[in-house]
């Protein structure tokens, strides 16, 4: 062996060795320790359970979290680091969890808390990964506080940078319209279609700072809701003739289905046209010129139903789970050209859940899509009247 080889040699050895010192140090430890090193380093809190929730592990990280010790905690149920308003549900999910066991996130869309050893909550999300072999189930506990007082103060942010646009775009839109129409006189053709442009983008301006203000107070619970018995049919017809105009000047037809039912619901009525107008214009926005929008009211199993049927795109796949978020838009060229905010869908979801129904959509049979909200039905009784009245 010549002298450059053996140096090569040596280094390689010398490489080699922290690999080495480290398989021999793992090999003293054994599987169980390096287990309980591994959540020992995991920077988000940690606890393992057995199958009835009793804690048989947890990590440095939960004990800073929580504030109490890993002695306080090793052999009782998880269920003490539960607030004591969510444990009938916390139980519900880890009895559903244990009928079928696979992992999943918990919190992740909804408000999910906590609870400390002072008494004090926090928002968390909690990742679950059962382990077969050991018998135990992972749970993986993220403090989500400062994410969500970080989204808070962008949404008040936004809000407040919304009111104070609201007005001076609204005055603009009003004057621009009055100039459109000749309030100041005669205008050159060149000067009237440019004030035409200015004015249907103005008016664009102010939709867009109305949805943003309205997704603001549903999010925050201040929506006001003036409740009372609405007859549904009715208002659908009325908010199809609203948005008739529009529809016309897309080229799209609307009519209601003659076989809609008839069904009473309790709800705040404008509210209720808005959820309408959103799904309708949402239809309009979405289908080819010449296609009609088919608007449909039934009524049976204690829930009256608003389907609006359109013959647009469709909903990619990969976009479905995603189509009542907020800013929500598929990837493609032909979204954008439409104009479409991405809010009214998740304000019809957000109105429609503080009304206590739900919203939804299917694939339509030959193309489109069919969006629907449901809603508790109030049966038509004596006792009603007082409440039409008010």
């Amino acid at each position: 062996m010549t002298r450059e080889s053996e140096s090569r040699a040596g280094e390689g050895a010398a490489m080699r060795a922290p690999d080495a010192a480290i398989e021999g140090r793992c090999a003293d430890v054994g599987s169980e320790g390096l287990f309980r090193l591994a959540v020992e380093a995991c920077p988000s809190g940690m606890i393992l359970t057995d199958a009835g929730g009793a804690m048989v592990m947890a990590n440095r990280e939960i004990e800073r979290m929580f504030g109490y010790a890993r002695a306080e905690l090793v052999g009782r149920s998880i269920d003490m680091l539960v607030p004591d308003r969510l444990r009938g549900l916390h139980a519900g999910r880890r009895a559903g969890f244990a009928r079928c066991p696979e992992t999943r996130l918990m919190g992740g869309g909804r408000d999910l808390f906590a609870l400390r050893k002072d008494g004090t909550e926090f928002p968390v999300e909690v990742g679950l990964s059962p382990i077969k072999t050991r018998g135990v189930v992972v749970c993986v506990v993220t403090d989500i506080g400062e994410r969500k007082r970080i989204e808070r103060l962008k949404d008040e942010f936004v809000s407040i940078v919304s009111h104070e646009l609201r007005t001076p775009l609204t005055s603009i839109a009003g004057s621009l319209a009055l100039l459109a129409g000749s309030a100041a006189g005669a205008l050159p053709n060149s000067a009237m279609r440019l004030l035409a442009i200015a004015h249907k983008n103005s008016q664009r301006l102010v939709r867009l700072i109305n949805d943003i203000l309205d997704i603001g107070k549903i999010e925050f619970g201040e929506q006001v809701f003036a409740m009372t018995r609405v007859e549904v049919r009715p208002l659908v017809e009325q908010a199809i003739e609203a948005n008739r105009g529009y529809a016309q000047s897309l080229g799209v037809t609307m009519w209601l289905d003659p076989a809609s039912a008839a069904g009473e619901v309790r709800a705040d009525p404008d509210r209720l046209t808005q959820v309408v107008a959103n799904l309708l214009s949402n239809a309009i926005k979405f289908s080819p010129a010449g296609a009609e929008i088919v608007v449909a009211v039934t009524a049976g199993d204690g829930s009256v139903r608003i389907a609006v049927r359109d013959h647009g795109p469709g909903i990619p796949a990969d976009f479905k789970a995603r189509i009542f978020q907020k800013f929500a838009q598929a990837d493609s060229p032909g979204t954008r050209a439409k104009g479409s905010s991405g809010l009214g869908l998740s304000i019809v979801k957000g109105i429609v859940t503080q009304l206590g129904g739900s919203a939804g959509f299917a694939d339509a049979p030959g193309g489109g899509t069919v969006f629907y909200v449901e809603l508790p039905a109030v049966a038509p009784t004596a006792d009603a009247a007082p409440d039409r009245a008010g």
